[in-house]
């Protein structure tokens, strides 16, 4: 029986994989790049948690008003 390469998906050719892998390649590169950095991806997260939470609020404050749950 021969073996699958892992890299390959059954029914899918080479050129289909390596297109794929060719396409994505800089994103991996610059994924690579940006978490060297993990004080930097701390911070991203960081604003990022600090702007959903005030999507949040907003909408929570919204949704019990509707509801009339305003204490």
């Amino acid at each position: 029986m021969r073996r699958q390469d892992p890299g390959v998906h059954p029914g899918v050719g080479g050129g289909v994989t390596e297109a794929v892998n060719e396409h994505l390649a800089p994103l991996r590169a610059r994924r690579t790049e940006l978490a060297a950095d993990r004080g930097h991806v701390r911070e991203v997260l960081r604003r990022g948690n600090e702007r959903a939470n005030a999507v949040a609020e907003t909408t929570l404050a919204e949704v019990r008003a509707a509801m009339g749950t305003l204490y």
